[in-house]
Formats: C-alpha cells, structure tokens, sequence
C-alpha cells in the first residue's frame, strides 16, 4: 500500500512541477547536454515532456476519483491502482475502448471470455494454437491497409467473418505465388518460422483456421 501511494503522488508531483515548477529546477532539468544553457531544441522537448506530465496527471486523477466530486480522498488513493498498457497481444484486445490501457473491467471480461471461449482444452493455459485462433472470440483491431481492406462494417474492428475472408484470401495468393508476406499481427501467428513470409506449408493452417 505504501508503495501505491509513492506512486501516486510521485506521478502527481512531477505534474505538479510541470505546471509550475521552479525556474532553476525546470531549466536543470531542460539543460540535457548539461551545458549550464538551455537552447530552443531543449527548451521545445521540455515544453512536451511538461505538456506529456500534465495529461498524465488528469488521467490519473480521473482514474482515481472514482465518485468523481472532482476530489480525490483518501479511500480512493487507497484504492487506485495504475492502469495496465496495452503492449501485448492479449491487452491489445481486451483494451476494447481503445484508450491503450486495460481497465479493470475489461480485465474481468477478458478473463471470462479466455475461460470460457479461448481455452479450448480447459487447462487453464492459451497456448499457441489457442492464440493464433483467438480471433474467433476476440474481435482484432484494424492496424493495417490490410486490414481496413476487410472491414466490412467499418467500426475499426475485425469479427470472425472479417477475418476469415482475409485470411482465405491470402491463402489463395500463396496457392498462386508460393508465399506471401505475413502483414497483419493475425498472419504472423501463422508464419511458423518467423521469417516474415508464409509458405504453402504453414498456409495449410491458414487454410484449416479460415474454413471453419
């Protein structure tokens, strides 16, 4: 708890000093080649570190005033707890509103949809077959031309249907020029050699995935 608590006010105070820090401890701070001058170069990547803090400072305000009476209490520092980045695959898609974090409540409904959808043999464990089909149960963010080439409905995200016909169709061009590019996060879980090309081997997984 009292490591949360660091970390909350810690975060708070460097926004604080942004906002309206000392002038010598701002322009040490701006001084990166330590100098003792602060040229435009430093001082244009200090107005953008300071401008990164205070946004960073809102959020976790906002997070944490939980009853939102634009104060945070005590109960509620005790309570928050940072917000998970969305920088691995199962994150990227349990992140359903897209604001690169996982909420708690998005962690939960993961979390039951893993259990109860994407564990196919029910040992508690995705593994990698498990994965690589996920995106029959977990719809995939649009990344990619690729990708927006497919969506049908145009909501950013990728269904199983949508999914398929990509797939299917980069199947039929690897049955026409032997390989082609894994060009989509989804394609690279079928580019089993990790060469950033599929074959026709690894294309017959594509094509058992895509046909059911």
């Amino acid at each position: 708890m009292k490591k949360l608590l660091v970390v909350f006010f810690s975060l708070v105070f460097l926004a604080g000093i942004a906002e309206a820090g000392p002038k010598e401890a701002r322009l040490k701070h701006a001084d990166k080649n330590k100098d003792g001058a602060v040229d435009a170069k430093e001082m244009h990547r200090e107005k953008n570190w300071e401008h990164k803090q205070k946004e960073k400072a809102k959020k976790i305000f906002k997070e944490a005033d939980v009853n939102k009476d634009g104060v945070v209490d005590e109960n509620e520092i005790n309570t928050w707890k940072p917000g998970k980045k969305a920088n691995s695959w199962w994150k990227k898609k349990a992140d359903t509103n897209n604001d690169g974090t996982v909420s708690e409540e998005e962690l939960v409904v993961w979390k039951k949809l893993a259990k109860d959808k994407m564990d196919l043999n029910g040992d508690g464990v995705i593994d990698h077959k498990e994965k690589r089909m996920c995106w029959r149960h977990a719809k995939s963010k649009v990344n990619t031309k690729i990708e927006k080439q497919y969506d049908a409905n145009g909501d950013g995200w990728l269904d199983e249907s949508e999914v398929k016909a990509m797939l299917r169709a980069k199947h039929e061009m690897i049955k026409t020029k032997g390989k082609a590019k894994a060009g989509t996060e989804i394609e690279k879980e079928y580019d089993a050699n990790k060469d950033g090309m599929i074959d026709s081997e690894e294309a017959k997984t594509m094509e058992e995935d895509a046909g059911k």
